[in-house]
């Protein structure tokens, strides 16, 4: 089975409005509001699941939210096993301007989470890798917790011969790092803020990437947008381009990425295929409204016309 930790979930509502800008008042439509269970982790559980995986869901729920957010999960069909907390789980808000092609994201902290709830997640955290043979850890990570927390996971993970994938940024990507999870993928951003310096071309990223590989991660996936991807591992260097499509909506086409990736590798395909799967199941969240979302016949579709170019 696939796990996917998120430790911040969030209600996430995006808001369809064209034209859109400050000072106005709108009244939206019911149609024009997208509500679901949100948070990275959440997003790539929802896209495993539509490419036909079961998938078990744990992490952090809080509150009124947080039973929302488990309520939408069940309906899914996805097996859950999270913590409560607390304090409730926070909403994030995403204003999509399909006209202008612009986003405005309001994304809440969340709660902050007390030693307690951090030794229960662990315990729970130890229980799930019997049945795991992937577990995909992404997102932002709540109050109270350490910088550590993703790479303490990878350690416990890689002793019980468990794969893990993060999904992080900042310090808690840093720290992952050191543990020599599986794979990474950080985007373009997120490895600018990790290496300190702007990665204007892709000798740059790739020179980036073959370090980090060095320090053994065996996959590092850069995900750049409509440019598509390079992937960096020990024994060469792949740049996957994107099919070209009319975006509507970017937010959580990283986490459909990191599904199909994942999906893939539990499907025990070689890399250079899961690559391909990993692209395609992030260009077909790019065309949908829903966050985290993909059609699977869009997936398919893509699947078959992108081509991987090795660089090395």
């Amino acid at each position: 089975m696939i796990t996917t930790v998120t430790l911040n979930p969030a209600i996430d509502r995006a808001y369809v409005i064209n034209d859109f800008k400050p000072n106005n008042k709108y009244h939206i439509h019911v149609e024009d509001v997208k509500i679901t269970a949100g948070g990275k982790g959440l997003n790539v559980a929802r896209v495993a699941t539509i490419l036909g995986e079961k998938v078990n869901a744990t992490g952090l729920l809080g509150g009124y939210s947080g039973k929302f957010i488990k309520e939408e999960l069940d309906k899914l069909d996805i097996y859950t096993s999270f913590v409560q907390i607390n304090e409730p789980s926070r909403i994030f808000t995403a204003i999509v301007d399909p006209l202008n092609k612009t986003e405005t994201i309001v994304a809440e902290k969340g709660p902050v989470v007390t030693k307690e709830e951090l030794n229960a997640f662990v315990m729970e955290f130890v229980k799930i890798l019997k049945y795991s043979q992937i577990i995909v850890a992404a997102g932002s990570v709540p109050q109270g917790l350490p910088k550590t927390i993703y790479g303490d996971m990878v350690k416990i993970a890689k002793d019980n011969n468990v794969k893990m994938i993060i999904d992080a940024s900042g310090n808690y990507l840093e720290e992952a790092i050191k543990a020599k999870p599986f794979m990474i993928k950080p985007n373009l951003e997120e490895l600018e803020e990790l290496v300190g310096y702007k990665l204007d071309s892709d000798y740059k990223i790739i020179f980036e990437c073959k370090h980090i590989c060095k320090q053994g991660i065996e996959v590092v996936g850069i995900s750049l947008g409509d440019k598509g991807a390079i992937f960096t591992t020990k024994d060469g260097v792949y740049k996957v381009c994107a099919p070209k499509v009319s975006p509507i909506n970017s937010v959580g086409c990283g986490d459909a990425f990191v599904a199909g990736f994942a999906v893939s590798i539990y499907r025990k395909n070689d890399l250079e295929e899961a690559f391909k799967w990993a692209v395609a199941t992030g260009t077909a969240n790019v065309i949908e409204e829903k966050i985290g979302y993909v059609d699977l016949k869009w997936v398919e579709k893509f699947y078959k016309e992108i081509k991987v170019k090795r660089l090395d």
